[in-house]
């Protein structure tokens, strides 16, 4: 059995793999191993959850996989087997960070004294505020308060008073962009250039101790990309009705606002955002990526999608 995690449904597309009628399409899955796909509130604790055995594999995102390293957080180690997705390509969806209408935050500078929504601290989209403060002289950790809630309820929790802004993923941006919520920024604004977001790790001792499965499983884990997105309206149905989400905004994601996808480990791109992050103070202390990242699963198969 291997054990999957993930945050976000439909934009991590290991999620995906939790849809029979999607698993109906994998060629490996029930012969060469079987799978149980649970969700997280954060990437944090599905790190938690590798490192305390109740997980092989799980989605992860800048900040949480670089502390998870740096802080040696997982008995036997962790690796980088896949990325799932880039942030803040000038030419596909960056995490968006909105306001009420009628609100007076309407641009970076007035984050000051803020209550910002965030579904934890600890995450890459935590690092994406702080990168945007930092660029504007503004502390941190003394200038802002984070409040963690799901992303789902961040327009009630503006509603409520509770948060002045969220930051979006791309399929929870979708609501807010259509709304007529205020931009304030987009990551694109934070950062000079796009970068690795998140990653497919695994746990070593589950490298070691179910290496056939996984290979075998990452076989299917291309595979279902392929068939994502070649037949979106399809797959937008069925996602919607398996995570119970509006199926318009599970097809608008995935066919106009989704993030940039290079499913290949890139590991120049991942060490400049690690250093980055080790700047910013996020993480301990920066490594060499290339010590706890390989393509050696995925690179076999890159060359079946035709998207």
């Amino acid at each position: 059995m291997l054990r999957f995690n993930f945050v976000v449904p439909v934009e991590n597309i290991g999620s995906m793999l939790d849809i029979p009628d999607i698993q109906d399409e994998l060629d490996n899955l029930g012969e060469e191993y079987e799978i149980e796909v649970s969700q997280d509130a954060s990437t944090p604790d599905s790190i938690n959850a590798i490192a305390a055995g109740e997980a092989d594999m799980a989605l992860v995102t800048t900040e949480s996989y670089g502390n998870a390293i740096a802080g040696e957080a997982v008995p036997g180690g962790m690796t980088a087997i896949a990325t799932d997705f880039w942030d803040a390509h000038p030419d596909h969806f960056g995490f968006e960070i909105y306001s009420e209408p009628d609100s007076d935050i309407t641009e970076p500078e007035d984050l000051e004294g803020a209550d910002l929504g965030v579904n934890a601290t600890g995450t890459g989209i935590h690092a994406v505020y702080v990168k945007m403060l930092t660029e504007l002289g503004l502390d941190p950790d003394d200038d802002v308060t984070y409040q963690e809630q799901g992303f789902a309820t961040f327009l009630e929790g503006m509603a409520d008073g509770i948060i002045d802004v969220g930051i979006f993923p791309g399929l929870y941006a979708v609501e807010p962009r259509n709304e007529g919520y205020t931009e304030v920024f987009s990551s694109q604004d934070a950062f000079e250039e796009e970068y690795p977001f998140a990653y497919v790790v695994a746990g070593n001792d589950a490298l070691d101790d179910k290496e056939a499965a996984i290979e075998a499983w990452m076989e299917d884990y291309v595979g279902v990309i392929d068939y994502i997105y070649n037949n979106t309206d399809e797959v937008s149905e069925l996602a919607a009705d398996h995570f119970e989400l509006d199926e318009g905004v599970v097809n608008e994601f995935l066919t106009e606002h989704d993030f940039y996808r290079d499913f290949g480990i890139d590991t120049a791109a991942m060490q400049e955002i690690m250093d980055e992050l080790d700047e910013l103070g996020l993480i301990d202390d920066s490594f060499d990526v290339d010590e706890y990242a390989t393509n050696e699963y995925i690179e076999p198969h890159l060359d079946q999608l035709d998207i």
